[in-house]
């Protein structure tokens, strides 16, 4: 009889133990991203960035792949006509410095094309009349798509690039600092990354006779490469350096309403320039970061852990893991302009364009970090 007991006894014990397990293991509740929330808290930011409101914005959310929520509010031109013109998802204007994240996306391909690696030198890559000194040939890919090659030049004009070929670096020492010639150097590289002897070949046929015209061939070679290889796989039918009928002016928020009307940047595009839409925006991050369209997993990899094309500055540390993001800012006097595209964990990415300027930058990637993080519930 005590044997029983004490069989029984043992049983119950397990049967209890037993039980007492699986409560243990069972799931913690896990937070869910709300792309609502996230649409109301980045609104709520924006309009506590400064004592002005924008003129007009348009947000796009996506995840998985897909745009989730769109936002947009105010103006995106004056008519010709008179009156204004709403700022919508679909609205084109000056992405600003967004071109570099393109630009970079197309360099780590050619890259790949041609057995590059991040430290190697792009001296070979430049225009022979160039007549490039030692110490800008031995520049890194690494150096340019991280703003550290010794540049120091906010313009992507040719004759500054020239100019820097032929007269050396600006600080040899090298450090950090963020300069539009960094990437727009790539511009007169990608005709030859594309095809090297097809293009030495060209330029031995108009230099020096037709510089000029060889110089307008190089920038548009850049353009044709990105719609051939970043926009069309994508599904954008067109996009161009130059704006169009109806691309959104750069504004300012004062009393009495200033505009400013964007020009051709196909001459010196490459670390600014191109005129896409929010939606056009978002549509490039999906694809760039849930997809093997444009970079393989292997290419997106060392574009995220080096920041190539990213800011450091924009990619903050979330609740959910580090972010990769990049802003643009255009300023002509009172009137100018901010975008924004963010990639963040949790397959999230947020594209965001601004049309005016308060008098100083809205610190977006800022402020959009705070509403991700308010938005897992």
């Amino acid at each position: 009889m005590k044997t029983l007991l004490k069989l029984m006894l043992v049983a119950c014990i397990t049967v209890i133990a037993a039980s007492s397990c699986v409560k243990d293991k069972a799931p913690v509740p896990q937070k869910k991203f709300n792309a609502a929330k996230f649409k109301e808290e980045l609104k709520k930011n924006i309009s506590k960035t400064a004592a002005t409101q924008p003129r007009g914005y348009s947000f796009v959310i996506s995840q998985n792949g897909r745009w989730v929520d769109t936002c947009s509010t105010g103006i995106a031109y004056v008519k010709t006509a008179g009156g204004f013109s709403p700022m919508h998802p679909d609205q084109e204007m000056n992405i600003a410095s967004v071109t570099k994240t393109l630009t970079a996306v197309a360099v780590i391909q050619l890259m790949e094309k041609n057995g590059i690696k991040l430290d190697d030198a792009i001296g070979q890559w430049l225009p022979k009349y160039f007549n490039t000194v030692q110490e800008v040939k031995d520049v890194t890919f690494r150096q340019l798509l991280t703003h550290r090659s010794g540049i120091a030049q906010g313009t992507g004009k040719i004759e500054f690039i020239k100019a820097l070929c032929l007269n050396g670096l600006d600080n040899p020492a090298k450090p950090k600092d963020y300069d539009n010639m960094n990437f727009a150097i790539f511009r007169v590289m990608i005709p030859y990354m594309i095809n090297k002897q097809a293009a030495l070949q060209i330029e031995a046929s108009l230099v020096p006779e037709k510089t000029a015209l060889f110089e307008e061939w190089m920038s548009i070679q850049y353009v044709k490469y990105l719609q051939g290889n970043i926009f069309t796989p994508i599904g954008i039918g067109s996009a161009l350096c130059k704006p169009g009928v109806n691309s959104a002016q750069a504004m300012n928020e004062g009393p009495k309403l200033v505009t400013y009307d964007h020009f051709d940047w196909t001459p010196e595009c490459g670390g600014g320039g191109y005129y896409l839409s929010t939606m056009e925006m978002a549509r490039f991050m999906a694809y760039l970061a849930n997809t093997e369209t444009l970079l393989t997993k292997t290419q997106r990899t060392m574009m995220d852990s080096n920041f190539l094309g990213w800011d450091t500055e924009d990619s903050f540390m979330t609740i959910r893991g580090q972010s990769y993001g990049k802003d643009g800012a255009l300023q002509w006097g009172e009137p100018g302009m901010q975008t924004l595209v963010v990639k963040y964990p949790g397959n999230i990415e947020l594209s965001l364009s601004i049309t005016s300027w308060s008098g100083q930058w809205r610190s977006l990637a800022l402020i959009a970090s705070y509403a991700y993080n308010d938005s897992w519930e």
